[in-house]
Protein backbone atom coordinates (compact mmCIF):
# COMPACT_ATOMS: atom_id res chain seq x y z
CA UNK A 1 0.00 0.00 0.00
CA UNK A 2 1.01 3.45 -1.07
CA UNK A 3 2.08 6.00 1.44
CA UNK A 4 -0.54 8.22 0.09
CA UNK A 5 -3.50 5.63 0.71
CA UNK A 6 -2.53 5.59 4.42
CA UNK A 7 -2.21 8.84 5.04
CA UNK A 8 -5.69 9.81 3.70
CA UNK A 9 -7.05 6.70 6.04
CA UNK A 10 -5.55 8.14 8.79
CA UNK A 11 -6.93 11.72 8.42
CA UNK A 12 -10.39 9.70 7.82
CA UNK A 13 -10.05 8.03 11.13
CA UNK A 14 -8.85 11.44 12.89
CA UNK A 15 -12.08 13.17 11.21
CA UNK A 16 -14.15 10.75 13.02
CA UNK A 17 -12.49 10.29 16.39
CA UNK A 18 -12.77 14.57 16.26
CA UNK A 19 -15.91 14.50 15.20
CA UNK A 20 -17.05 12.29 17.89
CA UNK A 21 -14.87 13.79 20.65
CA UNK A 22 -17.14 17.03 19.91
CA UNK A 23 -20.19 15.23 20.11
CA UNK A 24 -19.42 13.84 23.25
CA UNK A 25 -18.64 17.45 24.71
CA UNK A 26 -21.60 18.47 23.36
CA UNK A 27 -24.06 15.69 25.40
CA UNK A 28 -22.22 16.51 28.55
CA UNK A 29 -22.24 20.17 28.68
CA UNK A 30 -25.77 20.49 27.77
CA UNK A 31 -28.78 21.99 29.88
CA UNK A 32 -30.85 19.48 32.01
CA UNK A 33 -34.02 20.02 32.64
CA UNK A 34 -36.09 19.91 36.26
CA UNK A 35 -37.44 16.74 37.14
CA UNK A 36 -41.21 17.17 37.69
CA UNK A 37 -43.71 14.44 38.69
CA UNK A 38 -46.09 13.54 36.47
CA UNK A 39 -49.67 15.19 36.89
CA UNK A 40 -52.96 13.43 37.59
CA UNK A 41 -55.61 14.73 35.12
CA UNK A 42 -58.53 16.93 37.20
CA UNK A 43 -61.48 14.58 38.02
CA UNK A 44 -64.75 15.50 36.24
CA UNK A 45 -67.84 16.32 38.34
CA UNK A 46 -71.10 17.57 37.74
CA UNK A 47 -72.13 21.19 39.46
CA UNK A 48 -75.30 22.52 40.42
CA UNK A 49 -75.38 26.58 40.18
CA UNK A 50 -77.27 27.85 43.17
CA UNK A 51 -79.42 30.73 42.40
CA UNK A 52 -81.47 32.90 44.71
CA UNK A 53 -85.23 31.70 43.24
CA UNK A 54 -86.61 29.42 45.14
CA UNK A 55 -88.90 26.70 44.65
CA UNK A 56 -91.60 26.66 47.82
CA UNK A 57 -90.90 24.08 50.23
CA UNK A 58 -92.84 20.87 49.70
CA UNK A 59 -94.44 18.77 52.90
CA UNK A 60 -96.50 16.22 51.56
CA UNK A 61 -98.13 12.71 53.41
CA UNK A 62 -100.69 10.31 52.81
CA UNK A 63 -104.09 9.98 54.48
CA UNK A 64 -107.75 8.10 53.88
CA UNK A 65 -110.38 9.97 53.44
CA UNK A 66 -113.61 9.68 55.67
CA UNK A 67 -116.92 11.77 56.27
CA UNK A 68 -117.13 14.26 58.78
CA UNK A 69 -120.13 12.91 59.71
CA UNK A 70 -121.37 8.95 59.75
CA UNK A 71 -124.70 7.97 61.21
CA UNK A 72 -126.24 4.53 61.73
CA UNK A 73 -130.29 4.69 60.79
CA UNK A 74 -131.90 3.44 63.97
CA UNK A 75 -135.55 2.12 64.45
CA UNK A 76 -137.07 3.97 67.39
CA UNK A 77 -140.38 2.37 67.11
CA UNK A 78 -141.27 -1.33 66.40
CA UNK A 79 -143.06 -2.62 63.58
CA UNK A 80 -143.70 -4.01 60.07
CA UNK A 81 -141.55 -1.74 57.25
CA UNK A 82 -143.84 -1.45 54.65
CA UNK A 83 -141.83 0.97 52.31
CA UNK A 84 -138.51 1.72 51.73
CA UNK A 85 -137.15 4.58 49.44
CA UNK A 86 -135.03 3.88 46.24
CA UNK A 87 -132.97 6.15 47.82
CA UNK A 88 -132.14 3.80 50.50
CA UNK A 89 -129.93 1.89 49.03
CA UNK A 90 -125.44 1.66 48.59
CA UNK A 91 -124.09 4.58 46.81
CA UNK A 92 -127.26 6.52 46.71
CA UNK A 93 -127.99 10.15 47.43
CA UNK A 94 -130.53 11.50 49.76
CA UNK A 95 -131.11 15.29 50.26
CA UNK A 96 -131.94 16.31 53.79
CA UNK A 97 -135.28 15.54 55.51
CA UNK A 98 -135.95 12.89 52.65
CA UNK A 99 -137.83 9.79 54.13
CA UNK A 100 -135.97 6.46 53.14
CA UNK A 101 -137.84 4.29 55.19
CA UNK A 102 -142.02 3.87 56.51
CA UNK A 103 -143.02 1.56 59.13
CA UNK A 104 -146.32 0.29 59.70
CA UNK A 105 -148.03 3.07 61.74
CA UNK A 106 -151.90 1.73 62.39
CA UNK A 107 -151.19 0.67 66.11
CA UNK A 108 -149.35 4.52 66.97
CA UNK A 109 -152.55 6.60 64.93
CA UNK A 110 -154.99 4.40 67.16
CA UNK A 111 -152.37 5.47 70.02
CA UNK A 112 -152.78 9.42 69.20
CA UNK A 113 -156.84 9.17 69.27
CA UNK A 114 -156.48 7.20 72.79
CA UNK A 115 -154.23 9.65 73.96
CA UNK A 116 -156.23 12.60 72.73
CA UNK A 117 -159.28 11.45 74.34
CA UNK A 118 -157.67 11.52 77.93
CA UNK A 119 -156.65 14.53 77.06
CA UNK A 120 -160.25 16.17 76.76
CA UNK A 121 -160.89 13.43 79.61
CA UNK A 122 -158.14 15.05 81.57
CA UNK A 123 -159.26 18.78 80.95
CA UNK A 124 -162.88 17.63 81.51
CA UNK A 125 -161.64 16.90 84.87
CA UNK A 126 -159.85 19.87 85.80
CA UNK A 127 -162.53 21.76 84.84
CA UNK A 128 -165.28 20.08 87.16
CA UNK A 129 -162.29 20.14 90.21
CA UNK A 130 -162.06 23.51 89.80
CA UNK A 131 -165.78 24.22 89.79
CA UNK A 132 -165.93 22.16 92.69
CA UNK A 133 -163.08 23.97 94.74
CA UNK A 134 -165.05 27.41 93.84
CA UNK A 135 -167.96 25.99 94.97
CA UNK A 136 -165.94 24.88 98.21
CA UNK A 137 -164.83 27.88 99.17
CA UNK A 138 -167.99 30.09 98.74
CA UNK A 139 -170.05 27.70 101.04
CA UNK A 140 -167.28 28.16 103.88
CA UNK A 141 -167.34 31.56 103.33
CA UNK A 142 -171.24 32.09 103.54
CA UNK A 143 -171.10 29.47 106.94
CA UNK A 144 -168.65 31.40 108.53
CA UNK A 145 -170.86 34.69 107.59
CA UNK A 146 -173.78 32.73 109.18
CA UNK A 147 -171.88 31.50 112.38
CA UNK A 148 -172.54 33.30 115.61
CA UNK A 149 -170.15 35.77 116.68
CA UNK A 150 -168.95 32.98 119.72
CA UNK A 151 -168.61 30.31 117.25
CA UNK A 152 -165.62 28.82 116.97
CA UNK A 153 -166.15 29.06 113.03
CA UNK A 154 -165.25 32.39 113.21
CA UNK A 155 -161.87 31.84 114.69
CA UNK A 156 -161.30 28.52 112.76
CA UNK A 157 -158.56 28.53 109.38
CA UNK A 158 -160.46 25.95 106.47
CA UNK A 159 -157.74 23.11 105.21
CA UNK A 160 -156.69 22.43 101.78
CA UNK A 161 -159.19 19.40 102.11
CA UNK A 162 -162.19 21.92 102.71
CA UNK A 163 -161.39 24.00 99.65
CA UNK A 164 -161.00 20.71 97.56
CA UNK A 165 -157.44 22.33 96.84
CA UNK A 166 -155.55 18.21 96.69
CA UNK A 167 -158.46 17.06 94.13
CA UNK A 168 -157.40 19.92 92.10
CA UNK A 169 -154.00 19.21 91.98
CA UNK A 170 -154.68 16.12 90.71
CA UNK A 171 -157.22 17.54 88.17
CA UNK A 172 -154.20 19.21 86.93
CA UNK A 173 -151.71 16.38 87.31
CA UNK A 174 -153.44 14.08 85.14
CA UNK A 175 -154.00 16.80 82.83
CA UNK A 176 -150.53 17.30 82.20
CA UNK A 177 -149.65 13.53 82.23
CA UNK A 178 -152.45 12.48 79.29
CA UNK A 179 -150.96 15.68 77.38
CA UNK A 180 -147.10 14.33 78.01
CA UNK A 181 -148.90 10.96 76.45
CA UNK A 182 -150.12 12.26 73.51
CA UNK A 183 -146.67 14.45 72.86
CA UNK A 184 -145.13 10.37 73.02
CA UNK A 185 -148.00 9.31 71.06
CA UNK A 186 -147.45 11.44 68.12
CA UNK A 187 -143.43 11.27 68.50
CA UNK A 188 -143.34 7.34 68.11
CA UNK A 189 -146.19 8.28 65.16
CA UNK A 190 -143.21 10.61 63.68
CA UNK A 191 -140.69 8.16 63.92
CA UNK A 192 -142.84 5.85 62.15
CA UNK A 193 -140.98 7.70 59.09
CA UNK A 194 -137.48 7.24 59.12
CA UNK A 195 -135.81 10.51 57.16
CA UNK A 196 -132.06 11.50 56.18
CA UNK A 197 -130.93 14.10 59.08
CA UNK A 198 -128.61 15.78 56.65
CA UNK A 199 -127.54 15.72 52.80
CA UNK A 200 -125.48 12.32 52.34
CA UNK A 201 -124.68 9.30 50.58
CA UNK A 202 -126.21 5.89 51.84
CA UNK A 203 -123.57 3.51 52.47
CA UNK A 204 -125.22 0.15 53.42
CA UNK A 205 -128.66 -0.62 53.90
CA UNK A 206 -129.85 -3.27 56.62
CA UNK A 207 -133.56 -3.47 55.40
CA UNK A 208 -136.01 -4.49 53.19
CA UNK A 209 -139.85 -4.08 52.88
CA UNK A 210 -141.91 -6.50 54.94
CA UNK A 211 -138.83 -7.13 57.36
CA UNK A 212 -140.24 -6.68 61.03
CA UNK A 213 -137.97 -4.53 63.52
CA UNK A 214 -137.51 -3.98 66.86
CA UNK A 215 -136.40 -0.53 68.39
CA UNK A 216 -133.15 -0.43 68.48
CA UNK A 217 -132.58 -1.83 65.07
CA UNK A 218 -130.01 -0.99 62.28
CA UNK A 219 -131.60 -0.09 59.60
CA UNK A 220 -128.97 1.23 57.10
CA UNK A 221 -125.44 4.01 57.88
CA UNK A 222 -125.16 7.15 56.17
CA UNK A 223 -122.38 9.66 55.31
CA UNK A 224 -122.92 13.43 55.40
CA UNK A 225 -121.45 14.88 51.58
CA UNK A 226 -121.11 18.63 53.10
CA UNK A 227 -117.70 17.68 54.14
CA UNK A 228 -114.81 15.24 54.15
CA UNK A 229 -112.29 14.33 56.35
CA UNK A 230 -108.28 13.48 55.74
CA UNK A 231 -106.26 12.53 58.72
CA UNK A 232 -102.62 12.30 58.14
CA UNK A 233 -99.41 11.80 60.28
CA UNK A 234 -96.46 14.15 60.02
CA UNK A 235 -93.19 14.49 61.91
CA UNK A 236 -93.16 17.40 63.87
CA UNK A 237 -90.27 18.80 62.15
CA UNK A 238 -92.80 19.47 59.58
CA UNK A 239 -95.06 20.98 61.67
CA UNK A 240 -93.12 24.42 61.26
CA UNK A 241 -93.89 24.35 57.90
CA UNK A 242 -97.87 24.22 58.04
CA UNK A 243 -100.45 26.80 59.89
CA UNK A 244 -102.85 25.12 62.42
CA UNK A 245 -105.21 25.91 65.27
CA UNK A 246 -103.31 24.62 67.76
CA UNK A 247 -104.60 25.85 71.58
CA UNK A 248 -108.41 27.24 72.24
CA UNK A 249 -109.37 30.09 71.07
CA UNK A 250 -106.37 30.25 68.40
CA UNK A 251 -107.49 32.59 65.52
CA UNK A 252 -104.91 31.31 63.17
CA UNK A 253 -106.47 30.20 59.65
CA UNK A 254 -104.85 26.51 58.63
CA UNK A 255 -102.79 26.22 55.84
CA UNK A 256 -104.75 25.40 52.13
CA UNK A 257 -103.80 22.31 51.06
CA UNK A 258 -103.92 19.99 47.83
CA UNK A 259 -105.48 16.43 47.60
CA UNK A 260 -104.42 14.46 44.88
CA UNK A 261 -105.97 10.66 44.65
CA UNK A 262 -106.23 8.18 41.49
CA UNK A 263 -110.08 7.84 40.29
CA UNK A 264 -111.19 6.13 37.82
CA UNK A 265 -107.85 5.94 36.26
CA UNK A 266 -106.75 8.98 36.70
CA UNK A 267 -105.28 11.23 39.07
CA UNK A 268 -107.51 14.27 39.70
CA UNK A 269 -107.07 17.15 42.33
CA UNK A 270 -109.27 18.94 45.15
CA UNK A 271 -108.46 22.01 47.52
CA UNK A 272 -108.60 21.38 51.34
CA UNK A 273 -107.64 22.83 54.27
CA UNK A 274 -105.58 22.22 58.00
CA UNK A 275 -108.40 22.64 60.47
CA UNK A 276 -107.15 20.92 63.55
CA UNK A 277 -104.70 18.77 65.25
CA UNK A 278 -105.51 15.15 65.96
CA UNK A 279 -106.76 13.33 68.92
CA UNK A 280 -102.75 12.51 70.41
CA UNK A 281 -99.12 11.84 69.11
CA UNK A 282 -98.73 8.39 67.85
CA UNK A 283 -96.75 6.58 70.43
CA UNK A 284 -94.92 4.38 68.09
CA UNK A 285 -93.93 6.39 65.28
CA UNK A 286 -94.53 9.74 67.17
CA UNK A 287 -95.91 11.27 64.52
CA UNK A 288 -98.38 14.13 64.82
CA UNK A 289 -101.81 14.08 63.44
CA UNK A 290 -103.17 16.70 61.16
CA UNK A 291 -107.08 17.24 60.23
CA UNK A 292 -107.65 18.16 56.90
CA UNK A 293 -111.47 19.46 55.69
CA UNK A 294 -112.31 19.09 51.80
CA UNK A 295 -115.95 20.80 51.10
CA UNK A 296 -118.53 19.07 49.25
CA UNK A 297 -116.20 16.29 48.19
CA UNK A 298 -119.04 14.85 46.01
CA UNK A 299 -119.54 18.52 44.16
CA UNK A 300 -119.06 18.67 40.50
CA UNK A 301 -116.99 22.01 40.24
CA UNK A 302 -114.82 22.45 37.06
CA UNK A 303 -115.48 18.67 36.29
CA UNK A 304 -113.90 17.24 39.18
CA UNK A 305 -114.69 13.67 39.74
CA UNK A 306 -116.06 12.78 43.62
CA UNK A 307 -113.32 12.40 46.92
CA UNK A 308 -114.88 9.46 47.47
CA UNK A 309 -114.64 7.73 51.21
CA UNK A 310 -112.27 5.27 51.77
CA UNK A 311 -110.05 6.60 48.79
CA UNK A 312 -106.15 6.40 49.16
CA UNK A 313 -104.79 9.96 49.17
CA UNK A 314 -101.90 12.29 48.98
CA UNK A 315 -101.86 15.37 50.88
CA UNK A 316 -99.29 18.70 49.65
CA UNK A 317 -99.13 21.73 51.86
CA UNK A 318 -96.64 24.31 50.52
CA UNK A 319 -94.81 27.32 52.28
CA UNK A 320 -92.60 30.15 51.28
CA UNK A 321 -88.72 29.38 52.47
CA UNK A 322 -87.00 31.65 55.14
CA UNK A 323 -84.99 34.86 54.12
CA UNK A 324 -81.45 34.16 53.65
CA UNK A 325 -81.52 30.15 52.69
CA UNK A 326 -80.92 28.72 49.49
CA UNK A 327 -82.58 25.66 47.89
CA UNK A 328 -80.36 23.11 46.53
CA UNK A 329 -80.53 19.27 45.25
CA UNK A 330 -80.75 16.75 48.12
CA UNK A 331 -77.60 14.80 46.23
CA UNK A 332 -75.68 17.81 47.19
CA UNK A 333 -75.76 17.59 51.01
CA UNK A 334 -73.24 15.50 52.44
CA UNK A 335 -73.02 13.63 55.63
CA UNK A 336 -72.54 15.56 58.89
CA UNK A 337 -74.26 18.74 56.93
CA UNK A 338 -71.66 19.57 54.84
CA UNK A 339 -71.48 20.24 51.06
CA UNK A 340 -68.58 20.32 48.19
CA UNK A 341 -68.03 23.85 46.66
CA UNK A 342 -66.09 24.09 43.24
CA UNK A 343 -64.23 27.89 43.60
CA UNK A 344 -63.22 30.22 41.09
CA UNK A 345 -60.35 27.90 41.01
CA UNK A 346 -61.81 24.48 40.12
CA UNK A 347 -60.71 23.74 43.52
CA UNK A 348 -62.80 21.93 46.21
CA UNK A 349 -64.00 23.57 49.19
CA UNK A 350 -65.74 21.54 52.13
CA UNK A 351 -67.86 23.90 53.50
CA UNK A 352 -70.59 23.01 56.83
CA UNK A 353 -74.23 24.23 56.46
CA UNK A 354 -77.23 24.26 58.24
CA UNK A 355 -80.58 22.30 57.22
CA UNK A 356 -83.69 24.48 57.66
CA UNK A 357 -86.13 21.33 55.66
CA UNK A 358 -85.14 18.13 54.17
CA UNK A 359 -87.26 17.34 51.40
CA UNK A 360 -87.47 14.37 49.57
CA UNK A 361 -85.65 15.52 46.41
CA UNK A 362 -83.90 19.22 47.57
CA UNK A 363 -83.03 20.37 50.84
CA UNK A 364 -83.18 24.03 51.95
CA UNK A 365 -79.78 25.78 53.37
CA UNK A 366 -78.35 28.40 55.26
CA UNK A 367 -74.49 29.20 55.96
CA UNK A 368 -72.18 28.32 54.41
CA UNK A 369 -73.73 28.90 50.42
CA UNK A 370 -74.99 31.01 48.47
CA UNK A 371 -76.22 31.92 44.90
CA UNK A 372 -73.94 31.99 42.60
CA UNK A 373 -72.03 29.18 44.51
CA UNK A 374 -71.18 25.85 42.38
CA UNK A 375 -72.23 23.20 44.00
CA UNK A 376 -70.85 19.26 43.69
CA UNK A 377 -73.44 16.69 43.27
CA UNK A 378 -71.55 14.16 41.73
CA UNK A 379 -70.33 11.07 44.43
CA UNK A 380 -66.53 11.19 44.59
CA UNK A 381 -64.39 8.43 45.94
CA UNK A 382 -61.62 10.38 47.70
CA UNK A 383 -62.36 13.99 48.76
CA UNK A 384 -59.66 16.44 49.95
CA UNK A 385 -59.91 20.02 50.43
CA UNK A 386 -58.49 21.89 47.80
CA UNK A 387 -58.21 19.25 45.15
CA UNK A 388 -58.26 20.26 41.75
CA UNK A 389 -61.55 19.50 39.45
CA UNK A 390 -62.97 19.94 36.42
CA UNK A 391 -67.05 20.76 35.28
CA UNK A 392 -69.21 18.92 32.94
CA UNK A 393 -69.94 21.64 30.29
CA UNK A 394 -73.52 21.39 29.52
CA UNK A 395 -74.62 20.69 32.72
CA UNK A 396 -78.35 22.12 33.32
CA UNK A 397 -78.82 24.12 37.00
CA UNK A 398 -81.36 25.23 39.31
CA UNK A 399 -84.15 23.51 40.35
CA UNK A 400 -87.70 23.41 38.81
CA UNK A 401 -90.37 25.24 40.68
CA UNK A 402 -92.59 23.01 41.43
CA UNK A 403 -92.16 18.75 42.10
CA UNK A 404 -94.90 16.23 42.98
CA UNK A 405 -93.31 14.26 45.96
CA UNK A 406 -93.63 10.56 45.52
CA UNK A 407 -93.31 9.33 49.10
CA UNK A 408 -95.13 9.51 52.51
CA UNK A 409 -94.27 12.63 55.33
CA UNK A 410 -90.42 12.82 55.52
Amino acid sequence: MSSEIRRRRIIAVAIVLGAVAVLAVLVATRPRPDRQPPRAPATLVTVHEVRAEQPPIVVDAWGTVEPKRSVNLVAQVTGRVVAVSPNLQAGAFAEAGEVLLEIEDTDYRLAVQQARAQVAQAESNLATAREEARVAREEWQRARADADRDSPLREAEPTALVFREPQLRQAEASLEAARAALAQAELDLERCRVAAPFASRVIEEAVDPGDYVMTGSVLGRIDAIDMAEITINLPDRDLAWIQVPRTPGDPTEGSPVTVRGEFGGQLHSWPGQAVRLGGAIDRASRTVPVVIEVPEPYGSHDGRQPLVAGLFVEVEFRADPPAGTVTVPRRGLRPDDVVWVLDEDDRLQIRPVDVVHRGEDRVVLTGGIGPGDRLVTSNLQYVVEGMQLRAEDGVPTGLQATTTPKGASR
